[in-house]
Formats: C-alpha cells, structure tokens, sequence
C-alpha cells in the first residue's frame, strides 16, 4: 500500500557536463528518497508519450517507487531540464517540453486518498493550471480524509504572489519554502519576519530552509533553529528535496519538529556531496535521529 504521494514535476534531468539523462523533478526525488528512508511511496505527475518518458518511468520503477498514476499525453513533450553548475556546486536549470506545466484536475488520483498516511506536493508554484483551479478541492479531499499535507515551493514564474495562492495555504501542515526562493514574495526581508507573515496565511508550520546556514521551523509560538551539517559541495542539485524528504520522513514516524529538522538538514547535507538531484544514499538507521 502506498504511505506517500508526491505530485508535482516529474522531469528528465540532462547535466551539460556529459552526466546520464536521470529522471528528476521536485516529486521524483522526493518519491526517490522518500522510498530510500524506508517509505512506500508513488507519483503523480504529467508526462508526454515519448522516449524520455519511458526513460524516466524506467528509472522510478528501479527506485521502487509507484508509477500508475502518472499521466502520459499524446502530443504533449516530457519536461526536459538542462543543468548547468558552476565552481561552487550550484545549479542553473534551462526546462524544456513543459508537459507538466499543463497538470490538471484530471491528471490526479483523487481515488488513492483514502489510502494514503501523507500527501507532499512537491512545490508551489510548478502546477500553475492545477493551481489555478482544482488543487484547493485535492487539498479539501486529503484534510477531509486527515491526511498531513506538505509542501515545497519554486519561484514563482508566473508572479502570482502569495495572494494567487492564498486559498491553498491555510490547508498545509507543513510549508518547506527556501529562503531564496519566498524572500522575494514577501514584503520584509529578514527569516523570522518573512516567516511571520507566511503564518498569517493560516500555515500551521513553516520550515525555512536556508542552505549552508541550516534550517529553521516555526509555529506560532514556537521556532526551532538547526544550525546545519558541514558538508563540501559538489551539486546542489534536489538538496532541496533531500530536506523535504527527511523532515517528512521523520514527522511521520513521529519524531518531534526539532528532530525532523535535524534529520532535513543532514539529509541536504548528503545530497550536495554527490553529483545528482536523487542520488544520496539516505538510510534510515543512519540519520541523526534514526527512523524506526
């Protein structure tokens, strides 16, 4: 039985440095490595009906992740992500074919609800049609069914604001936004007070991630600060989507938010000291706080 689903971009990451076209994108990894700690998980996302998308439908199933409800469309051209790093390990991405830009209501598994323990979109702002109408009416489905929503997020491509998504927020559990990628939505600059007004928007638990610097959590009344993991970088490429995975690992087994945050920020840690978006070797036993 599926324990997970992730929705989002499921892409094929292509390195300019010559590296083997590997299945990528913020669902993808998290399904991955939420797999590798131990999970059941499956994917839900939109696809053409091409080579690439085998190719990627290949690699998940290598991965042990669930691969039925991911969509495939005729004319339509499987997402494509050029990635480009400079000296430090960090990433440019040039995203060609933009299937999954056109996920619709249509496209999710409302069926597999029940049945799920999580839902993790894999980040706001990717799904611009689905966000624009039909995700609200998922998220009402799993909160219905009490289901813990999680989430990341990107930038915003198509400058919609927090006030284009405000009808979403109130409905996640945990909102996992990167510093970089929120502080230009926000009026203020500094990490608390960005993350002070994202809570006004009826989020129950922010988690700021912030690179090099760790990681910080916050409830109403309460923040959690993580200082980090030393680590030397090589790609930073889904360590992103390493946190989210082991915050949301550890959260469902039950460990408390300081914790999962520790675990998040050595499962980012791993992840920039290897080239690839999903390739850390994230095991449960070996996480700070081990996962039982």
């Amino acid at each position: 039985m599926t324990e997970v689903l992730c929705f989002g971009s499921c892409v094929l990451d292509l390195y300019a440095e010559g590296q083997k076209p590997a299945v990528g994108g913020d669902a993808a990894n998290q399904a991955i490595l939420l797999s590798r700690l131990g999970f059941s998980t499956a994917c839900s996302a939109r696809l053409g009906r091409d080579q690439e998308a085998d190719l990627i439908l290949d690699q998940l199933r290598l991965h042990h992740v669930d691969i039925r409800w991911l969509r495939q469309h005729e004319g339509e051209i499987t997402t494509h992500s050029l990635i480009q790093l400079d000296a430090q390990g960090e990433r440019r991405f040039t995203v060609t074919g933009e299937a999954h830009r056109h996920f619709t209501l249509a496209d999710f598994p409302l069926e597999a609800l029940p049945s799920l323990r999580a839902l993790s979109l894999g980040s706001l702002f990717t799904l611009h049609a689905l966000e624009t109408s039909g995700m609200e009416l998922i998220f009402r489905r799993a909160r219905d069914l009490g289901l813990p929503i999680y989430s990341d997020t990107t930038r915003d491509r198509h400058h919609k604001g927090l006030s284009g998504v405000a009808p979403l927020l109130p409905y996640l559990d945990v909102f996992m936004p990167s510093l970089e990628e929120i502080r230009p939505l926000c009026s203020r600059f500094q990490p608390d007070e960005i993350v002070e007004e994202l809570l006004r928007f009826g989020i129950k638990t922010v988690v700021l991630k912030m690179g090099s610097n760790g990681a910080n959590a916050y409830q109403a009344e309460q923040v959690w600060r993580c200082p980090g993991y030393p680590a030397q970088v090589v790609d930073t490429t889904g360590a992103g989507d390493s946190f989210c995975a082991g915050f949301i690992a550890s959260s469902l087994r039950g460990l408390p938010i300081a914790q999962a945050l520790e675990n998040g920020c050595w499962c980012g840690a791993q992840a920039v000291q290897i080239p690839g978006a999903n390739t850390a070797q994230l095991d449960p036993s070996h996480l700070p706080w081990p996962l039982r």
